[in-house]
């Protein structure tokens, strides 16, 4: 088996089994030879084989935990490790990292507890152990176990994230001999109290994580390790930041969500998995709650094609039946779903070509609304108005055709690769982050700002100005005190904002920081303010809305040159708001242009480009991924690729290799695709 086994196995798959041995019926029928015919009926070249699952039983004789009593004794995992090898199948041994019923039941000691001093999993199917109690031995030596007893190929922990905030006796201990005090209950992200506990939550799972992934490689150095990685946008209670990655070979998650969600997982896994490629999963299931409905194989191969468009590997995940039997039909679907894509995977690779970078900041996943309230009490927002910008901005992208990519604190070293940086309401930022950005704009680099931008540092202390004043060109002067505010086009600039004027200006659901431009700096909008407090139901305008009447003269938009590079500043998020994508847009093209690649194509099209420069090739990707499947086929799409002085040869169509036409025009390559249905991919390879 080859040791980088990631790089040759593109179609994936997940068995999940996570079953009781409550019944003597379960795992009772068992047949390893069955399990991997199905695999081989989808056409899988890698499987998640499990060990040990959240029940906390395990498939094997261990002398560390539990066994399954179903299996009668039975070592399941050796027997399907040897099928898989036959038949060329790369195993990723499955261990749980968090949720562990069986070890959560026997030692009371090592359960998470919340906030008000009860067990946070009392009366749950799922078990929640803390990594700080004596369990972290305890699933290490577990893990040590399985790399002595078996040969395979990889090895993943599941769920490696903080399920509820823990105030059990073994985090209280560590904070008090750590940090000091007892550990906080209310939430306030501008106090440096809070925040430190959380920035510990966030290291301690990093530290929980290194000690799993040290203990495997101490014993296989040549395999790889992965931890679950669909969190890394997630809320702060889960305590997942970009550090996290470092504890993975590559990045492989499971999501659920529409294909903005998938879109955004898998540009951020490109730049932020140490190897590649990552892995992108879903279940076959419509949810995995309802696993013996399967989605529909459109579906399907919308996911998996765009897996393969960005350059990812596709899993699928299924769950066993109880007695240990599989459904033939959702391997079946996936073996005609992976027989499509198979023919792609020999052309992947190279670097992304994407010049603008949405920035992900895993230490901002939190909301200044819920200062003030406890930890897991009534009230919490439940929004990340951060990374809710973020995924706006990337829609906006998207929709526009604008080769785009999601960078962390990770790629602070390679920004230069990019024309333009997006910081969409960075909550909170290190001076380290501010240095980086601040020599990327003097470099050149263009930068893109909204709202709390570099106002907060990762400590969680409030500046009396932004950390990137100088590079913005504004200086902070408090905020609105209005929840609902508007921005109108300053003469000159009207074509930034069309819809809009002074006496009818762009309404914005939120409030906007007042600033002053420094000297250079240009306005290019203004705040303008309802005509009364809309917070103030005695007294208004209009009964229906807030009418603007109050123009100010605090800028809202502000454009500065800074170094070599120059800057848009936004006094609001507007990025995050659906019906102002255009002038969000307008702002991007202000700043950055021209582009890699450009697309004359429906907003249900994605469009890829990888640069394989040692092959001299291009490798141009077209998605149709539609709301409603099976999909509507696009016609005469128009696309431009950005080659420079490179002089092409010719335009295949991939996989048969089929040619297309093209011209070479003002340095672009154009060409037109008469037909899309789902995946059209095509090599423009030139001399």
């Amino acid at each position: 088996m080859a040791t980088k086994w990631y790089e040759q196995a593109f179609r994936r798959a997940v068995i999940d089994m996570h079953i009781t041995d409550d019944d003597e019926r379960f795992m009772s029928r068992f047949d390893a030879g069955t399990y991997v015919e199905m695999l081989k009926l989808a056409r899988a070249r890698s499987a998640v084989v499990y060990a040990h699952s959240h029940v906390g039983l395990c498939y094997f004789p261990t002398k560390v935990g539990r066994m399954h009593a179903g299996l009668r004794g039975r070592d399941i995992l050796r027997e399907v490790i040897d099928h898989c090898r036959e038949n060329g199948i790369y195993v990723d041994v499955y261990l749980s990292a968090i949720f562990d019923t069986w070890a959560y039941r026997q030692h009371p000691d090592w359960r998470i507890i919340d906030a008000h001093g009860n067990e946070a999993a009392a009366h749950s199917r799922y078990g929640i152990c803390c990594p700080n109690s004596p369990y972290r031995k305890y699933i290490a030596a577990l893990a040590e176990e399985v790399c002595r007893g078996y040969a395979f190929e990889g090895i993943r922990f599941d769920m490696t994230f903080w399920p509820r905030v823990c105030y059990c006796p073994h985090c209280q201990a560590r904070f008090a001999a750590e940090v000091g005090g007892e550990l906080p209950r209310i939430i306030d992200w501008e106090s440096p109290d809070w925040v430190s506990f959380q920035r510990k939550r966030e290291e301690w799972l990093v530290d929980f994580a290194a000690l799993l992934t040290s203990t495997v490689k101490a014993v296989k150095p040549e395999i790889t390790v992965e931890h679950q990685a669909s969190t890394y946008h997630a809320g702060w209670q889960l305590g997942v930041t970009a550090a996290l990655s470092r504890q993975c070979d590559f990045l492989q998650g499971d999501f659920y969500g529409d294909a903005l969600q998938g879109s955004f997982a898998r540009k951020l896994f490109q730049n932020l998995s140490q190897k590649l490629p990552y892995g992108f999963e879903t279940c076959v299931s419509v949810d995995l709650g309802n696993y013996t409905t399967l989605k529909s194989r459109e579906l399907l191969a919308a996911k998996a094609s765009a897996s393969l468009a960005d350059g990812g590997a596709f899993a699928f995940i299924d769950s066993i039946d109880p007695p240990g039997t599989l459904n033939r039909a959702a391997y079946e679907r996936m073996g005609a779903v992976f027989g499509g894509t198979e023919g792609y995977e020999r052309h992947l690779g190279g670097t992304p070509c994407q010049d603008v970078a949405v920035y992900l900041s895993t230490e901002s996943k939190c909301d200044f609304a819920d200062n003030g309230k406890q930890v897991d009490g009534p009230g919490l927002s439940g929004r990340t108005p951060h990374v809710d910008a973020a995924f706006s901005a990337a829609k906006s992208l998207i929709d526009s055709h604008i080769p785009w990519g999601v960078v962390t604190q990770r790629n602070l070293s390679d920004l230069s690769r990019y024309q333009l940086l997006i910081l969409p309401n960075v909550l909170m930022m290190s001076e380290e982050e501010a240095a980086a950005i601040r020599e990327y704009v003097r470099g050149g680099g263009g930068l893109y700002a909204s709202r709390y931008t570099s106002l907060t540092t990762e400590d969680g202390r409030r500046q009396p100005d932004f950390l990137l004043a100088d590079v913005l060109g504004v200086s902070c002067r408090g905020e609105t005190k209005e929840g609902f505010t508007y921005i109108a086009p300053v003469e000159g600039w009207e074509h930034l904002l069309p819809d809009y004027t002074a006496e009818h200006p762009a309404g914005l659901y939120g409030p906007q920081f007042l600033v002053r431009p420094q000297p250079g700096a240009t306005v290019l909008g203004g705040i303008v303010l309802p005509y009364t407090d809309p917070a103030d139901p005695t007294c208004f305008a209009s009964i229906h809305n807030n009418p603007p009447g109050v123009p100010t003269d605090y800028p809202a938009i502000v454009l500065n040159h800074f170094g070599k590079g120059k800057t848009v500043y936004v006094a609001g998020d507007l990025e995050a708001a659906d019906p102002h994508r255009g002038i969000f847009i307008n702002l991007v093209r202000l700043l950055a242009g021209p582009f890699a690649f450009e697309a004359d194509a429906p907003k249900c099209v994605e469009v890829t480009l990888f640069h394989q420069p040692g092959n001299r090739r291009y490798l141009i990707s077209l998605v149709n991924f539609q709301k409603e499947l099976p999909n509507i086929p696009v016609h005469d799409i128009r696309i431009r690729v950005r080659v420079d002085r490179k002089r092409p040869r010719q335009l295949r169509v991939l996989p048969a290799g089929r040619e297309l036409g093209y011209e070479l025009t003002g340095g672009c390559a154009q060409f037109t695709v008469p037909r899309l249905h789902t995946l059209l991919m095509a090599e423009l390879d030139y001399e």
